[in-house]
């Protein structure tokens, strides 16, 4: 079960900012998310930001964007948007096909 994360980790770090193809993250959430970062369950060791390149607002409630690649798997992904005092985890998030919907019952855990 660690293998397969940690192999997920490392395509996440080599793929960077310069990116053919991202995952793509519909945000229904209820928060808006300027900043976002991945770990595997319950390790709290964030990957780089997700969303380098990408400008503010780009990921506000109700939008989709790609980020950064990220390989299909469970993950931890951490939320920030610091204008709006927002900064909170939302655990065991499962990327799948490339793409993931953080939903309304996803953003409660961080209200």
């Amino acid at each position: 079960m660690l293998k397969p994360v940690a192999i997920a980790l490392a395509t996440l770090l080599l793929a960077g900012p310069a990116f053919a193809a991202g995952l793509t993250v519909t945000n229904n959430s209820g928060l808006p998310i300027d900043e976002l970062y991945a770990s595997a369950p319950g390790a709290a060791r964030w990957s780089d930001n997700l969303m380098v390149g990408l400008a503010e607002g780009m990921l506000d409630t109700g939008k989709t964007a790609e980020v950064a690649m990220l390989a299909d798997g469970t993950y931890d992904l951490q939320l920030s948007a610091p204008d709006e005092n927002v900064l909170c985890v939302i655990a065991n998030v499962v990327i799948a096909g490339g793409k993931v919907e953080l939903t309304p019952d996803m953003g409660t855990a961080c209200k």
